[in-house]
């Protein structure tokens, strides 16, 4: 995702995460959560590579409060799937995690996606229906 700036929220940035020096902050977020850090950063479908695959990292200032885990032409060319979506408890009230989804698939708009797939467990994300998902799929 390209630089991320938004008024409402002033210290949220994004970066990508990589299993060599970002493990620790990614076990500490998930501590209290189903998801297993070394599994996020594992997770690549047969048949693509590591190029294929971005964690993305949200932070405010310095500390990790949330992950995207994107992966490019999955299932099918010009699509993307995202396998893991995940904010902070404390950070769902707000409206954080459709303003993060938008400028997702904003910058997948200008890398030539066409269309985004959710992962089955994550369909019950609130902000999905909100931002144009049918079942598990979105046009864009």
């Amino acid at each position: 995702m390209k630089d991320f700036t938004h008024p409402k929220f002033p210290t949220i940035h994004i970066k990508l995460l990589s299993p060599e020096t970002d493990i620790t902050l990614l076990e500490t977020l998930l501590a209290n959560s189903p998801l297993q850090a070394t599994e996020v950063f594992e997770f690549i479908p047969q048949g693509l590579s590591t190029d294929e695959k971005y964690l993305y990292g949200i932070f405010d200032e310095t500390t990790l409060v949330g992950i995207i885990d994107v992966i490019e032409d999955y299932p099918i060319k010009q699509s993307a799937f995202i396998n893991e979506f995940f904010i902070r408890e404390d950070l769902l009230d707000s409206t954080l995690s459709e303003t993060l989804y938008l400028a997702l698939e904003k910058t997948a708009q200008e890398t030539g996606i066409t269309s985004m797939e959710i992962n089955q467990d994550l369909t019950t994300l609130p902000f999905l229906e909100t931002v144009g998902f049918v079942s598990h799929k979105k046009n864009i």
